[in-house]
């Protein structure tokens, strides 16, 4: 390694502000959750030793990362404003051209025209950079910006509640991604929930939404990517809380996207999650998840992906200043949906993510945290499976 490059040698400047967070924290800055507003600085550094996510000859690099965010959140009567922004620099040490620095934020307005009439006004961008497991173009930067706003209301009638809501989701990249394409959608719904003793609530909602590929003008015979979709959704949620210590968390709906030109991209079937929060004691805790997904993904042996997902997540909060933190995904994911004339590949993907983070807060400002992570993907389809592994370390002070 090139001295002059070396993460020690190269210590961004966040780090060195992030490393001085014990004499910052003895002044007369504090942060603490009921403050109107909060600055944070947060620095990171993560080796990768398999960036572009490849079968053999695999490339490792050094991200380095410094953020600057701002917290504001406070109560006007029945109302509540919340907003959270954030601008991300990442550096990478081999690879500079995939160097960005992303702008993200959150905003919520917690409204109430009374008590019984309630509901939020939310909106959220968040920017990263494409993982390479899909986008195999390894010589340019994709950046995928997601955007979200909706506007939801609950009317509180006894234990039952009438729920309604408006919303848009927009992704877009700065390079083409024909599997998922730029696409922005327009969703309306409405529906009931009931509100038990015990605290369960459970709620029916059907969703409609109009979807547009943007950068699509006209649809695309030679591709059969289309300009436009629509999407239907029936929804039946569940939140239980079993007992003081555990609350089961469900959702099961029926999905249906139907495309305007080209039928063969047309999905439709089950989805849904359940999952398991159990405080086991007063120190640890387990979350478990099972999913089962629906999603686009449009190449010319494949139009949508079938996932099915087991999460298992337990805590350790080890003192009052240090916990241990494990995760372990495992997913099963086939490619369906050929379009006609097209030999299907059949391809079928089997993904395994674990983590194990140790975290410590040795002041009321200061937070940090060492991780080991490890990506791997078995797949039938030549050229897509891969071994990845990454060490982070990463620091926060607030203000």
């Amino acid at each position: 390694m090139n001295p002059r490059t070396s993460p020690v040698t190269r210590l961004p400047l966040g780090v060195a502000l992030v490393l001085a967070a014990p004499l910052l924290a003895t002044g007369q800055a504090r942060a603490d959750e009921f403050d109107t507003v909060n600055v944070t600085l947060g620095a990171s550094s993560v080796r990768d030793d398999n960036l572009f996510r490849l079968p053999s000859s695999a490339k490792s690099d050094t991200i380095s990362s410094t953020t600057l965010g701002l917290k504001f959140a406070k109560n006007y009567s029945l109302q509540r404003l919340e907003l959270e922004g954030s601008v991300s620099d990442y550096r990478y040490q081999t690879f500079s051209y995939l160097n960005f620095t992303a702008t993200n934020y959150t905003a919520a307005w917690r409204w109430s025209a009374t008590p019984r009439l309630h509901g939020n006004l939310t909106t959220s961008r968040s920017e990263a950079l494409n993982s390479f497991a899909d986008y195999r173009n390894y010589d340019t930067r994709n950046i995928r910006t997601d955007e979200t706003s909706r506007f939801d209301g609950i009317f509180d009638i006894g234990p039952w509640q009438l729920l309604g809501a408006v919303g848009t989701i927009k992704r877009s990249n700065s390079q083409t991604f024909l599997q998922e394409g730029d696409n922005t959608l327009d969703t309306i719904e409405g529906g009931v929930g009931y509100s038990f003793p015990s605290g369960a609530l459970i709620s029916a909602v059907s969703r409609h939404g109009r979807g547009e590929y943007f950068k699509q003008s006209q649809p695309n015979p030679a591709t059969q990517i289309d300009n436009h979709f629509d999407q239907d959704e029936q929804e039946l949620r569940l939140t239980w809380p079993i007992t003081g210590k555990t609350q089961l968390d469900g959702r099961l709906a029926h999905v249906s996207r139907q495309h305007a030109h080209f039928a063969d991209r047309d999905y439709a079937g089950t989805i849904g999650n359940l999952d398991l929060r159990w405080m086991i004691s007063a120190k640890t805790s387990l979350v478990t998840s099972l999913a089962h997904e629906l999603a686009s993904y449009q190449t010319t042996d494949s139009s949508y992906s079938r996932t099915d997902r087991v999460v298992v997540s337990p805590l350790w909060q080890i003192s009052e200043k240090t916990r241990l933190r494990l995760r372990y995904d495992y997913a099963r994911r086939d490619y369906l949906g050929p379009l006609a004339g097209v030999t299907a590949s059949n391809r079928q993907d089997t993904l395994r993510v674990s983590s194990l983070a140790l975290e410590w807060q040795p002041l009321r400002t200061l937070f940090l945290s060492a991780s080991l992570a490890g990506d791997r993907r078995e797949s039938s389809t030549t050229g897509f499976s891969y071994d990845s592994k990454s060490v982070l370390v990463s620091a926060q002070i607030s203000f």
